[in-house]
This record gives C-alpha cells, structure tokens and sequence, in this order.
C-alpha cells in the first residue's frame, strides 16, 4: 500500500474532511482501509473499526493520547491509555461503579438539575443551551455519580475547562508544573480532600463512584493507587465532553425536525431510549480515536505495520451501508441491527455508557415535559456551526429563546 491514498488522502485533524459525511461513503466504497497520511491506517467500516476496538492485543491503546514522545507515569494515566495488565485490574474495580443501577438512582437527581436549567432558560427568555446546560450537564452528573458535594461542580466544571484546554492532555505539564498536582494544584487538593474522606469503609457497599475506588480490593489485597484514583476521578470529569456533545445533537435536533422527531417523541414518549441510540449512532460525538499498531498485521487484507496508528473511523462505521439499512437517515424504528460504536466495542467500552443513556433520556423527557410545541425554538439568525475540535461532533453553540 502507497505511504497516502492520492485523492482520498487527508489530513487526520483537518475536521472539514473527517466529519465530510460524503467523503467518508466514498472512502467505505473505494478503499475501505485506507492511508490518509503517513504512518496512518484508516478504518472506515464497522467491521474493521469493531476488530481494532477489541484486539487489544494488536492495536494498542498506549501512547495516543500525548505528544509523539511524552510518556507519563501509570499513575497519571487516563484508564483509555492504559493496556494490560493494568488496565483489566482497574476496570473491574470501576465496572462496580458504573452499573445501570447507579445510573438509574442518579435519574433524579439528574431530573431536578434539567428541570432547574430549564425553568431558568424559560425564566430568562432563552439562552445559549451548549452553555447553560449541555457543557455543564455531565461533568455535574459525573461529580454526582463520584460522590462530590454539589456546592463544588461549578469549581470542578472550570478546572476541568481549565485542564483540556491547556498543555498538559499533551504534554503531562503546564508551566505551573509537571502532573495533575503540579499543574493543577486546587484541583487535585479538592479531588485529595475527598479521597481521604473515603479511606475508612462505610460498610456495605460503597455509597458512591469515589469510595469504590478508593475502598475496593482485588482477591490479592490489591488497590489502586491514591494519586491514580485522584488521576481518574479528573478522567471520569473532564471525559464527559462527548455526552456535552450528544446532548447537544439531540438539543438541535428536537429544536429543528419537530414533525418528525418532537411530534413522534410527543405522541409516543418510549421511544426517547430510541432517539439518544440513534443519535449517538446517526450523529456520534466523537468521530474516531486512535489506535497504536504493536507488530506488522493486517485489515482486511490490507498490510500494517507495527508503529503504525489506526485512525479508527466511528462515525464512518456507524453509517456502514453494509451494516445499517438507510444508514445517512435517522430513523426510530431500527431493530436488530449490531449496536453503533459510539461507545467502543470488547476492553474498552466506554464505562459511562449507562450514565450517557440517561442523561440523554431525561434531557429530552423534560423538554418534551416542561414546553408546548413550538415554545422554545432557536434564535432568529442562528446558523449551526460545529464545535471546533478534530474528534468531536455537535454544536458550538444553541441558542434559543423561550415564549
């Protein structure tokens, strides 16, 4: 295979071309494993995309999220950018944590907090939703799910702005210092003040996502480090920017297909489990990540080589013609079909998965609830504009007023 596939080639952070819907059928037809660039693989179909996602021992998960170069330790490491054997040692401890049950007594809270958003919208007239409620929303459930006290989300959602956008996702440092608690020192002071909060077990089970971490034991008296626990609570809030970015997909939805989709969820409100599936499937908010090829192998009969990075095509394969009938149209009524990627597939499946479901259920159940057809719509000029990051997919901004 050629270093780059001509006319088909593309450069892996130019947005304008990943999130080319067109492009992208093209590419599933033409050449469906494709070099975009040199040292990249592209997979641009279901079944190559799912195969990477669950051969861990091929395709490896280290390294890709930093600089090409910059290696940080374990214990400051992101769960996503861990292999084995650590990463199974961790994953069961948290899999206690992020069951559909804990998801489903974190509704209500959930609830009140949309509810409270919304009454406010409506109060002031309307609002940037992105803004007042989608951006916020999941890092709050997620401070929620760990057991934070609700007078600091508001202080967690800003450090968490404060951690993505600056040097250290990629770098491990910012000016301030190297690590989370030399970079990010009131944040990992909160995080610590929690966690030794939670050393001494409760009994029973653990009343939140925090004290799993910090209490669980392995059979061989094993326990995830205290400063790694610290590092994947910052993981846990600040990886809800993709469900910011799905709540938002059904926001501008609801607001602009309201025959098709609002009339539809109105007249036959079980169907809104449905509606976030298949807009996590239709519209996935986070297009592809990557994946470090350990030894020379191959896809589809297509050679890699070891070093390579395979560019793992999620929004492409979860419109597989192959795959999904009508796979360019959002439709509510699809039954066995394999499920979309949004959430990954085998080891690394996103273990917020429950969580997103419900945030995404209770968001639309309220706006359904709380406004008449027609009372909230977008504002007069407003022309969708996608956020601007390479892996995410959703609105930028939404607003919209409320009479």
């Amino acid at each position: 295979m050629a270093s780059s596939d001509g006319e088909l080639a593309f450069d892996p952070m130019d947005a304008t071309r990943t999130k080319d819907w067109e492009l992208l059928s093209r590419i599933r037809a033409e050449r469906p494993v494709l070099r975009p660039a040199e040292g990249v693989v592209f997979t641009s179909r279901y079944d190559d995309t799912a195969t990477v996602f669950r051969d861990a021992r091929r395709f490896s998960s280290a390294g890709d999220m930093r600089a090409p170069g910059v290696v940080v330790p374990e214990e400051e490491s992101f769960l996503g950018e861990l292999d084995a054997p650590l990463h199974p040692r961790i994953r069961r401890i948290l899999l206690r944590g992020f069951t559909a049950e804990r998801a489903a007594s974190a509704e209500p809270w959930t609830r009140r907090w949309v509810g409270t958003r919304l009454g406010a919208i409506a109060d002031a007239g309307g609002g940037d939703l992105m803004k007042r409620m989608a951006i916020p929303l999941p890092v709050a459930v997620a401070g929620h799910a760990l057991g934070i006290p609700d007078d600091l989300h508001d202080d967690m959602q800003r450090w968490c702005d404060e951690l993505l956008h600056s040097t250290w996702p990629s770098t491990g440092k910012t000016e301030r210092g190297e690590n989370i608690a030399g970079a990010f020192p009131e944040f990992a002071a909160a995080i610590d003040a929690l966690i030794v909060e939670r050393r001494r077990p409760t009994g029973g089970e653990a009343p939140d996502l925090l004290a799993v971490m910090v209490q669980t034991r392995a059979e061989d008296g094993w326990c995830i480090p205290e400063q790694h626990v610290r590092t994947l609570t910052v993981n846990i809030l600040a990886g809800s920017l993709s469900t910011s970015y799905m709540v938002g997909n059904l926001l501008y939805r609801y607001l602009t297909h309201g025959d098709d989709f609002a009339a539809v969820l109105r007249a036959d409100p079980s169907l809104v489990p449905a509606a976030v599936e298949e807009s996590l499937r239709h519209e996935a908010p986070v297009t592809f990540l990557f994946r470090r090829v350990l030894a020379d192998t191959e896809l589809s009969g297509c050679p890699i080589h070891g070093g390579d990075h395979v560019m793992m095509g999620i929004a492409s394969a979860n419109r597989d013609e192959a795959v999904y009938a009508d796979s360019g149209e959002f439709r509510l009524d699809r039954a066995g079909e394999p499920d979309h990627l949004a959430f990954g597939a085998g080891p690394h499946l996103c273990l917020g998965n429950h969580l997103t479901r419900m945030i995404g259920t209770v968001v639309l159940e309220e706006l359904l609830d709380r406004f008449a057809p027609g009372q909230i719509r977008l504002a007069p000029g407003f022309s969708w504009v996608c956020v601007d990051h390479p892996l995410e997919y959703g609105p930028e901004t939404l607003d919209v007023v409320v009479g």
